[in-house]
C-alpha cells in the first residue's frame, strides 16, 4: 500500500485556507428516537439493525424481523419533528435459514427505498421482499431467497432525480449478483458471476464489490473484473510491504474465459494495493466495448413463476450466452515451451495461513473514487485505500485507530446547498470503532477528513463517544445515510446569532470635574434643560403611538429570532443507531464549535462569576479565521460573532489585570482583535468607567448578538459588585486608554460605512468618548510638567474639534468641564458659529480659566484680530472690533484698517464707532489714516487729539512745562557738533504719553525727523486753529511755533526761533536749503524755476546770516557766521556780506568766504576769456563757410534777356533746358535772391 502515494500530490483537491482546529467536536449526536418500542418477545438482545427515512416516514428494522414505521409530526419551537408509530410490520420468511445465516443475518438486514417508483426492498433473514411506499404493503407477490446483500444503486443518480429509466438494484445471492430493474414489476436484466458478494458500491457500470476475502472492480455491463487486494492481510505482509505477483497472463485468460468470479485460493502474499495484470486488458477493453446485451431477449421465467429466476443454474449466465465473446482474445497467448516447462516443475506447497475474517467496507466519496477498508485484525488499526474506476490508487491512505465496524462518508454539499461562493465544501469520513478506556470497551465515532492528505498534519482525528444504556446493546452500532434528508435546526445557533437588546444596568453618572465658574455652570445647566425639554416632548406623545412603541421590541425580537433560527436550518441524511436508540449525526456548525472553544477558554468561579480567560488559547483560535472567507450567510454571521466575543473576552480580561500585568504585546494583540471584530464600540465603552457615560442609545437601545449580550450582561452585573475585578480596575491604566484611543480612531474611519447599524448613535458615542479621553490625557500630561505627549494630544484635540461630527452639545459640555476654552472656540469655528467663537475668546482674554498654559490674552487677541477680518458679519465686527480696540488700540484698529477685510467700513463710520465704544483707540486710527493712508482730511482731527493730550498736561502740570524748558536749555548747552533738536528729544524724551503725542504732533505738523521742520506737501490743516490753541504756551512749544511760522511764510520769525530760541543751527540751515514750504507754495503744482529756487534760498540765507550776526555769544557768533559763509558762500553776495559783517572783524574770520569769492572771481575771469576765444573761433568758422558757399555758386546777372551766370555766360534757362533741369550744386542753397551788380 505504500506504493500508492506516488501520484497523489497532483490529484489532490485545490488547497484552501486552513483553520486552527477548535477543541469542540465536528459532529454531534442529536436524539431522533429514544427507547424505540422493540418487540423482544422473550429475547434479551433485540436491537435496531437498520434505519431509513423518506418524506416524513421513518422505517426501523430490528433484529426481531420487524420493520417499525413511524410518521413525523412537526412540533416544538425548534421546528424539529416528533415521531409516532404508525405500523409494526413483521417480516415472514418461508425458507429456513441455515445456522450461518441465523447468526449473521438475523432479523432485518437492509431496507432499500426506491422513491422514484415508490417501492421498498427489505432483506430479512436472507430473503428479499418487495413493498409499496410509504405504507409498506406487499408488492410483486414474490421473494428472493438465499440473498446475502441488496443495494448497489447507481450513486451517480439521485434517488429523487426524475429519469426515464426505472432504478436498478443489485441482489447478491450465493453464486452471483443479479441486476434487477424495479418498476411496475421486478425484472432481472443481467447476472454477474461473483459468488459470495457481501457488499458493493456502484458508479454507473463500474461496481466495487467484496466477498469475505478481497475487493474487486467489476464492469457489470461488459462482464469484466479487476481483482484488487485482500480485506485482511497478515501482519508480516503489511509490515514488509511485499507485493506478490499475480497469475500469468495465460492463467488469467483461462480463468476469465471460464468465469468472471475470482477466488483467492492458495494465493501468496498480496499487499493492500496489489492488483492483477489483467488491468491493462480491462482498460484496453473499455476502449472497444462490445454491444450491450440489453437488447437481447430476457431469459427469465414466465409470469407466475419465480420472477428473478433464482432457481436457474448458474451456468445459464449471460457470460455463457455470449459464447464466443471472451476477453481472452485480447490477451497474448503463452508460448508452448513455457507451458511445458511449467508442467515439469513441481508446484511449491501453499503457505498455511489463517487470515482474520474482517467485515468489508466500500464507500464512494466522489464520482471517480472508491474507499476500501483493509486491516490485519479487529483490534488492530485499519487503513482506507482509495482507488479510481480503473483500479489505480489515488491520493493518500486514511488510517483508523481500530478496524471500523461501520464506515460512512459525509459530503455536506450533497444535502446542504448553502455555499455562497461556489467553493467545494468539506468531506468527512466517520467510522464506528471500539476503543479501550478505563478497562472497558467503548464504542466511539471516529471523525476525520477524507479530502485532505494526512501527511499535512492538520485536522487531527476526533473521537465522539456513543451513548449507550446497556453494555450488550453497545455491541450493535450502525451508521448510514437515509434516502431522504431530514430538515433540522440548530436552535442554539440561532440563539447565539440572533440580535437582542443589551440590558444595561444603571451605573451612575461620572463627574470627572466639578465646574466652579458660574458662567460655565449656567451654560451646562441650559444645555441640560434643553435636553430634558426635548426628551419630555418625545415622552408626551399620543396614547396610540405609546402602544406602538411598547410593541416594537417584541415585534423586532420575533423577527430577529425568525431570521437567526433560519440560519440554523440544516438538512442531514446521516443517522446512527445503537440498541433501541436512534440519533441524527449532524455536522456541528463552525460557529458553535468556536463558541464552545471560547467557553472552555473562559474560567469562571464556582458562583459563575468572571475569573480569567486563557488569552493565548483565544488568540491562537482567532488568528486563523480573521481573514477567512465565509461560505454561507450563517457562517459569515457566525464568524463575526466569534470574533466579537473573542475581542470582548480579551478586553475584559485585560481590564481586570493589574497595571504591572499588562505587557505591551498583550495590549497590541487585544487591540488588533477588537478592531477586526466589528463589535459595537459602545459595548466596549460600557466597561471603561471614564467613558461609560458617553454611550448614546437610540430609542431602541443597543442590539448585539445574543451570545455577546449574555457575556456583556454577566460582566456588567459584576461591575455593580464592589469587590469584582472589573470594579477594582475603575482607575484605568494609561496604556488601556491609549489602546481605547487607537480603537476609537480606527472606528472613526468607518464613518459612512453601510455595514454600521445605528450609525448616528454609534459615532456620536465614539466622538464623545474620544473627546473625553483626549481631554483626560491632556489634563494628565499638563499635570506632569515637560510631558512630551502633551503636544501630540493637543494636536489630536485640535484635529478632532476642527472636524467634529458628533453630538455638539455633549462636546461643549465636556470642553467646558475641562476648561478647554480655546478648543471650544475651534469647535465653534468648525460649525461657523462666529459669535460663539468671539465670545469664547473674550472669556479667555478677560481671565477666565483656560487649562492650556500656552494660551494667554495676547495670543487670543491676535487670533481675534485675524478672525474678524475673515468673517462677513458686520455686527460682530463692530461689536468685537471696538471691544478689541478698547482693550488693545494698536491691535484693534487693524480690524478696521486691514485692506483684506471682507467687510469694508468707511473711516467716518469707524471713527464714530471708536468714539462711542473705544475712545482711546480713535487717535491710533487717525494716525493710521493720516500717516499710513495719507488721508490729509483727518489731519485736523488728529492734531486736535494731539493738542488735547499735550495742552491738558501743560495746563495742569508745572513739571511738564519745566520739563520742556529744561529740554531747551539742555540742548542749547550742547557744543557743536550736536544733533538737531528733534533728534535730541526723540532719543531722550521721557516715557510719558504726552511726550509721545508731542513727537507725533511735530511729525504731523511738518517737523518729523525726516523732514526737519518741513511739512508734508500734500497735508493741509487749519493753521490759525492750531496757533490759537498753542498761543498760551508759545514759550514752551517753540518747535511747534517754528513749524507754523514756516507754514505761514514767516521765515524770518521761524529762523529767529531756531537760532535764538532753540540754538538749533543745523536745523536753521536745513530750513534755508528746503525753503521752508509755505501753504501757498505747497499747493502750487506749477513747474519749479531753478532761478527762483536759488533766489529764495539766497533770501533765506541772508535772513539767517543776519540772525547769526545777532547771536549774543561772541565766539558762537563768529564761529556760526564763519561756518555759514564758508559752506554756503555761493548763496551770498560779497558786497552784502561785507556790508553786514562788522568792520572790526579779522579777515581771518572771513577767510573761507573770501577765498571762495576770490576763487569765484578768478574762475569767472578765466571763463570769460575762454568764452571770448570760443566765440571768436565760432565767428571765424561761420565766415569761412559763407565764403565757401559764395565761391561755389559765383555771381549771377539779370538783364533784359534773363538771368545768367558770370562764370560761363550761359543763360540759366538755356543751361537748365540743356541739362534737363537744375544741377545738383545749385540746389544746395535752395531758392536764393539774385545779388545786385554792386554786390557781385
Amino acid at each position: 500500500m505504500g506504493a500508492q502515494n506516488g501520484e497523489d500530490d497532483n490529484a489532490s483537491p485545490r488547497k484552501k485556507r486552513k483553520l486552527a482546529r477548535p477543541q469542540a467536536t465536528s459532529y454531534i449526536l442529536r436524539k431522533l428516537l429514544d427507547k424505540v418500542p422493540l418487540d423482544t418477545d422473550g429475547e434479551e438482545d433485540v436491537h435496531i439493525t437498520c434505519v431509513e427515512y423518506w418524506k416524513e416516514n421513518l422505517y426501523i428494522g430490528t433484529s426481531a424481523a420487524e420493520v417499525l414505521h413511524f410518521v413525523s409530526l412537526p412540533s416544538g419551537e425548534s421546528n424539529e419533528p416528533s415521531f409516532i408509530l404508525a405500523t409494526r410490520l413483521p417480516i415472514t420468511v418461508t425458507q429456513n435459514p441455515t445456522t450461518t445465516q441465523t447468526a449473521v443475518c438475523a432479523g432485518v438486514q437492509q431496507i432499500v427505498l426506491l422513491p422514484g417508483v415508490n417501492k421498498a426492498c427489505i432483506l430479512c433473514n436472507g430473503t428479499v421482499s418487495f413493498y409499496h411506499l410509504p405504507e409498506l404493503s406487499p408488492a410483486f407477490g414474490t421473494k428472493v431467497n438465499n440473498c446475502r446483500w441488496i443495494g448497489g444503486l447507481d450513486l451517480n443518480r439521485s434517488a429523487d432525480e426524475p429519469t426515464g429509466d426505472d432504478p436498478v438494484i443489485m441482489i447478491a445471492i450465493q453464486s452471483r449478483i443479479m441486476l434487477v430493474r424495479i418498476g411496475e414489476e421486478a425484472k432481472r436484466i443481467r447476472a454477474v458471476e461473483f459468488p459470495g458478494c457481501l457488499i458493493a458500491s456502484r458508479r454507473d457500470t463500474i461496481a466495487c464489490v467484496a466477498d469475505q476475502y478481497s475487493y474487486s472492480l467489476v464492469d457489470v455491463e461488459h462482464q469484466q473484473k479487476i481483482p484488487l487486494f485482500f480485506i485482511s492481510s497478515p501482519n508480516e505482509a503489511v509490515e514488509s510491504g511485499h507485493v506478490d505477483g499475480m497469475p500469468s497472463k495465460a492463467e488469467s485468460s483461462t480463468r476469465r474465459s471460464s468465469s468472471i468470479s475470482y477466488r483467492h485460493q492458495n494465493s501468496g502474499k498480496v499487499s493492500g494495493h496489489g492488483r492483477s495484470t489483467s488491468l491493462n486488458a480491462f482498460v484496453g477493453s473499455l476502449g472497444m466495448r462490445p454491444q450491450s446485451p440489453r437488447g437481447q431477449p430476457d431469459r427469465s421465467t414466465p409470469h407466475g413463476q419465480d420472477l428473478l429466476g433464482v432457481a436457474e443454474s448458474p451456468r445459464s449466465s449471460i457470460s455463457q450466452e455470449r459464447g464466443a465473446t471472451s476477453i481472452s482474445k485480447d490477451l497474448p497467448s503463452v508460448p508452448t515451451s513455457e507451458l511445458e516447462s511449467d508442467k515439469q516443475k513441481p508446484l511449491p506447497p501453499a503457505p498455511k495461513r489463517s487470515l482474520p475474517q474482517l467485515k468489508p467496507h466500500i464507500i464512494s466519496p466522489t464520482s471517480s473514487e472508491f474507499l476500501l477498508i483493509t486491516g490485519t485484525g479487529v483490534s488492530e488499526p485499519g487503513v482506507g485505500v482509495r482507488v479510481n474506476l480503473d483500479g489505480d490508487g489515488v491520493r493518500g491512505a486514511i488510517n483508523f485507530q481500530r478496524y471500523p465496524e461501520a464506515v460512512i462518508v459525509d459530503r455536506l454539499e450533497e444535502v446542504n446547498q448553502t455555499s455562497v461562493n461556489g467553493d467545494r465544501l468539506e468531506g468527512y469520513v466517520l467510522a464506528v470503532i471500539s476503543v479501550e478506556a478505563d478497562g472497558e470497551s467503548r464504542k466511539c465515532l471516529e471523525v476525520q477528513r477524507w479530502d485532505i492528505n494526512p501527511e499535512e498534519g492538520e485536522w487531527p482525528k476526533e473521537l465522539i463517544e456513543i451513548p449507550t444504556a446497556k453494555v450488550s446493546q453497545s455491541l450493535h452500532v450502525g451508521i448510514s445515510h437515509t434516502t431522504g434528508p431530514s430538515q433540522l435546526n440548530f436552535y442554539e445557533l440561532g440563539e447565539l446569532l440572533r440580535m437582542v437588546r443589551l440590558k444595561i444596568p444603571k451605573t451612575g453618572t461620572s463627574t470627572p470635574l466639578e465646574e466652579t465658574d458660574p458662567r460655565t455652570r449656567a451654560t451646562i445647566e441650559q444645555l441640560q434643560k434643553e435636553k430634558e425639554l426635548f426628551e419630555s416632548q418625545e415622552l408626551t406623545d399620543t396614547e396610540g403611538s405609546k402602544r406602538v412603541d411598547q410593541g416594537w421590541e417584541a415585534q423586532r425580537n420575533k423577527e430577529e429570532a425568525a431570521f437567526a433560527h433560519g440560519l440554523g436550518s440544516i438538512r442531514s441524511s446521516l443517522v446512527m443507531w445503537s440498541g433501541d436508540h436512534v440519533w441524527h449525526v449532524l455536522k456541528n456548525p463552525l460557529s458553535l464549535q468556536l463558541d464552545e472553544s471560547l467557553q472552555k477558554a473562559s474560567m469562571l468561579e464556582s458562583s459563575g462569576r468572571y475569573k480569567s480567560v486563557d488569552r493565548e488559547y483565544i488568540i491562537n483560535l482567532i488568528q486563523p479565521i480573521r481573514d477567512t472567507e465565509a461560505r454561507s450567510e450563517a457562517e459569515f454571521l457566525g464568524l463575526e460573532y466569534v470574533r466579537q466575543k473573542a475581542g470582548l473576552l480579551l478586553f475584559l480580561d485585560l481590564l481586570s489585570m493589574t497595571p504591572d500585568g499588562k505587557p505591551e504585546d498583550m495590549i497590541t494583540s487585544t487591540e488588533e482583535i477588537l478592531e477586526a471584530s466589528s463589535l459595537d464600540p459602545r459595548v466596549i465603552l460600557l466597561f471603561i468607567p471614564l467613558l461609560r457615560d458617553e454611550v448614546v442609545q437610540g430609542p431602541q437601545g443597543i442590539w448585539v448578538h445574543g451570545g455577546i449580550a449574555q457575556v456583556a450582561e454577566t460582566y456588567l452585573e459584576q461591575l455593580r459588585e464592589p469587590k469584582s475585578p472589573l470594579q477594582l480596575s475603575s482607575v484605568v491604566h494609561g496604556a488601556i486608554l491609549d489602546m481605547a484611543k487607537h480603537y476609537l480612531f480606527a472606528w472613526q474611519r468607518k464613518r459612512g460605512y453601510g455595514s454600521v447599524t445605528d450609525e448616528k448613535f454609534v459615532f456620536d458615542s465614539i466622538d464623545a468618548a474620544l473627546l473625553h479621553l483626549l481631554l483626560r490625557q491632556q489634563q494628565d500630561s499638563q499635570a506632569m510638567r515637560g510631558s512630551e505627549s502633551s503636544a501630540s494630544v493637543r494636536a489630536e484635540l485640535n484635529k478632532l474639534a476642527d472636524n467634529w461630527k458628533g453630538n455638539f452639545d455633549r462636546a461643549v459640555t465636556l470642553l467646558e468641564q475641562y476648561n478647554q476654552l480655546f478648543i471650544l472656540s475651534r469647535l465653534y469655528q468648525s460649525r461657523k458659529m462666529a459669535g460663539n467663537v468671539l465670545k469664547t475668546w473674550r472669556r479667555i482674554a478677560l481671565g477666565e480659566k483656560e487649562s492650556d498654559s500656552e494660551i494667554n490674552s495676547a495670543s487670543v487677541e491676535m487670533q481675534m484680530r485675524k478672525y474678524l477680518v475673515k468673517i462677513r458679519d458686520q455686527q460682530l465686527i463692530e461689536e468685537y472690533g471696538t471691544w478689541l480696540a478698547a482693550r488693545n488700540p494698536s491691535l484693534g484698529i487693524q480690524v478696521f484698517a486691514d485692506d483684506n477685510s471682507r467687510v469694508k467700513l468707511e473711516p467716518p463710520e469707524v471713527i464714530g464707532l471708536l468714539k462711542r465704544h473705544a475712545p482711546n483707540a480713535v487717535q491710533d486710527y487717525l494716525e493710521h489714516l493720516v500717516f499710513s493712508k495719507n488721508c490729509g482730511q483727518y489731519a485736523d482731527d488728529l492734531i486736535a487729539y494731539y493738542l488735547d493730550t499735550v495742552l491738558s498736561v501743560l495746563q495742569s502740570s508745572p513739571t511738564a512745562r519745566r520739563s520742556l524748558s529744561e529740554s531747551y536749555s539742555t540742548y542749547r548747552a550742547l557744543r557743536p557738533p550736536k544733533p538737531t533738536y528733534l533728534n535730541f528729544i526723540t532719543e531722550n524724551a521721557p516715557s510719558e504719553a504726552w511726550w509721545k503725542s508731542r513727537l507725533r504732533l511735530l511729525q504731523l505738523l511738518g517737523g518729523g525727523p525726516g523732514t526737519h521742520y518741513t511739512s508734508f506737501p500734500s497735508l493741509s490743516y487749519s493753521i490759525p486753529t492750531v496757533l490759537a490753541r498753542i498761543e498760551p504756551f508759545q514759550n514752551e512749544l517753540v518747535s511747534e511755533s517754528i513749524i507754523l511760522d514756516g507754514r505761514q511764510g514767516r521765515h524770518r520769525e521761524a529762523l529767529h526761533l531756531l537760532t535764538h530760541g532753540l540754538g538749533d543751527y543745523d536745523s536753521a540751515i536745513r530750513y534755508c536749503i528746503f525753503r521752508g514750504f509755505s501753504t501757498t507754495e505747497a499747493g502750487n503744482d506749477s513747474p519749479i524755476d531753478s532761478a527762483a529756487v536759488v533766489a529764495k534760498q539766497s533770501e533765506l540765507f541772508r535772513y539767517l546770516l543776519s540772525e547769526f550776526l545777532q547771536i549774543n555769544d561772541c565766539s558762537d557768533r563768529t564761529e556760526r557766521t564763519s561756518d555759514l559763509l564758508s559752506r554756503f558762500g555761493s548763496w551770498f553776495d560779497v558786497r552784502e556780506v561785507l556790508t553786514l559783517v562788522p568792520d572790526d572783524w579779522n579777515v581771518e574770520i572771513l577767510s573761507g568766504f573770501l577765498a571762495y569769492v576770490f576763487r569765484g572771481l578768478v574762475s569767472q575771469a578765466r571763463e570769460a576769456r575762454i568764452q571770448r576765444g570760443l566765440s571768436a573761433s565760432l565767428n571765424l568758422r561761420i565766415v569761412v563757410e559763407h565764403l565757401e558757399g559764395v565761391e561755389k555758386i559765383r555771381g549771377w546777372v539779370e538783364d533784359a534777356d534773363g538771368l545768367r551766370g558770370l562764370r560761363d555766360g550761359v543763360r540759366l534757362n538755356d543751361s537748365q533746358e540743356e541739362r534737363g533741369g537744375d544741377d545738383g550744386d545749385a540746389s544746395d542753397f535752395g531758392e536764393m535772391a539774385v545779388p545786385s551788380a554792386e554786390g557781385g
